[in-house]
């Protein structure tokens, strides 16, 4: 390795930007899986096949519909968001309801068995081939010796957009404010009025929708297939592990740390190495801050 490369500031602002591209990718995942285990304290290990799901919905309709793109990502995210509610107030608010303290342990097995079926869905109904578009915004900026696709500034965009989005609605909104005050202590929230029942169904909903969303825009990254969802959702289990157990804010925050030194990490040595050092990451911070870099495992800090 050239150890001049180290101290050029083109380089490092060329990697910086694609880390922070490549953070945003895993900020949508990871936020939808914060908020549903900061709400309801389910881990959704089906998380990635909704992933796939919402690369399947952009497909349909920007392939096979011809319709824009920006159509395409906003049909993923609402189908998604629609299909979470369903998924929700039919098996894990029936598992809830019938299966007493302990249904979160049982809605673990519950969101493993989500993910055999649809993948295996998805393998039958659309087989084993990859699915998915070149590129959805063509052309490059160039500024200086720094060279970064619009498609990829366009992701970095629309990521932070939907975080921040995100965060106004949780700390701002009286819906928000209700999933918050859930979050910290669901008996009292109930004593108040607030329906749980429907906070559970919305906020597995929203998660949904983030999985879909990413789904949609990463498709030229990540084309759909059955099994798409799993690198995706294992990343997005870092970020969650790095930022913290259900802190939405400091998921995200991991997911750019995240991205940026996995970028420095393949410039520097070489692509392998990123997932050693990603799994190095999280085994460490396990021991050190088995709580998180940004530990807090309440939504009430988004």
């Amino acid at each position: 390795m050239d150890f001049s490369l180290l101290l050029d500031p083109y380089i490092l602002t060329e990697v910086l930007v694609q880390g922070f591209v490549r953070g945003a990718m895993y900020a949508l995942m990871a936020a939808g899986l914060s908020l549903i285990f900061g709400i309801m304290g389910v881990k959704n290990f089906g998380h990635g096949e909704l992933f796939m799901l919402g690369a399947y919905a952009m497909f349909f309709v920007t392939v096979v519909l011809g319709w824009p793109w920006p159509v395409g990502i906003a049909v993923a995210a609402v189908a998604l968001f629609i299909f979470g509610m369903l998924l929700e107030r039919t098996l894990i608010d029936t598992l809830r309801r019938k299966a007493g303290r302990d249904w979160v342990l049982d809605a673990f097995i519950l969101t493993i068995g989500i993910l055999v079926v649809l993948q295996n869905l998805a393998l039958i109904l659309f087989g084993t081939s990859r699915r998915g578009v070149t590129s959805l915004i063509d052309g490059v900026l160039v500024w200086g010796p720094v060279i970064v696709s619009y498609e990829r500034l366009m992701i970095l965009g629309v990521a932070s957009l939907v975080g921040l989005s995100l965060w106004a609605f949780i700390r701002f909104s009286s819906l928000g404010k209700a999933i918050r005050a859930a979050s910290q202590n669901p008996e009292a929230a109930q004593t108040l009025g607030i329906d749980i029942r429907l906070i559970y169904t919305v906020t597995f909903g929203i998660g949904a929708a983030l999985a879909g969303l990413a789904g949609g825009l990463l498709i030229s990254i990540y084309p759909a297939h059955p099994t798409v969802g799993f690198e995706p959702v294992i990343k997005s289990l870092a970020c969650v592990i790095l930022g913290g157990l259900g802190n939405v804010p400091g998921a995200i925050l991991a997911a750019l740390l995240l991205g940026v030194i996995e970028a420095y990490s393949a410039f520097f040595m070489s692509a392998g190495w990123q997932n050693v050092i990603t799994a190095g990451l999280v085994v460490l911070i396990l021991i050190v801050r088995p709580s998180g870099l940004f530990s807090s495992s309440k939504v009430e800090r988004a």
